[in-house]
C-alpha cells in the first residue's frame, strides 16, 4: 500500500472515529434532554458504539503499514487500542458512584490523552 493510500484510509477511519465519538456523547445528551436517567439503557446504547469503535480498530489493524510510516503506524494502532479500551472500561463501570469517586475522571483523562496522541501521530505522518 502506498503512503497516500494509507493516509486516505487513516483519514477515513479517523472520520468514522469522530462520528462514533459524537454519537457516543449524544447518548447521554439525549437521556438528559428527556430528563430520563436510565443508566442501564444508556450503557446498552453506549455498548453499541463501543462495538463500532472495535470495528474501526479491526479495520485499522488490517491496514498494511507502509515502511515510511512503520513507527507511527504501529504506535497509532496501540494508541487507538488504548482509546477503545478506555471507552469500553468507562462504559462498563459507569455509575453515580464511579462519577463521585473520580474513577471515571481518571479513565476519561487517559482517553483524552490517547485521542490527542492519535491526532499528533496522524499529523506527523502528513508532515513526512
Amino acid at each position: 500500500m502506498s503512503r497516500k493510500e494509507y493516509l486516505q484510509h487513516i483519514i477515513s477511519l479517523h472520520e468514522r472515529l469522530i462520528l462514533t465519538s459524537e454519537e457516543y456523547e449524544g447518548v447521554a445528551e439525549e437521556f438528559i434532554r428527556k430528563q430520563e436517567l436510565n443508566i442501564p439503557a444508556m450503557k446498552e446504547q453506549w455498548l453499541e458504539k463501543v462495538e463500532e469503535f472495535k470495528q474501526i480498530l479491526t479495520d485499522m489493524m488490517a491496514l498494511e503499514i507502509p515502511n515510511a510510516f512503520e513507527i507511527e503506524g504501529k504506535e497509532l494502532q496501540l494508541v487507538y487500542e488504548r482509546f477503545v479500551h478506555c471507552v469500553e472500561e468507562k462504559t462498563h463501570i459507569f455509575s453515580v458512584e464511579a462519577m463521585e469517586n473520580g474513577e471515571l475522571d481518571t479513565i476519561q483523562e487517559q482517553e483524552e490523552q490517547a485521542a490527542e496522541r492519535m491526532e499528533e501521530l496522524i499529523q506527523s505522518m502528513f508532515d513526512k
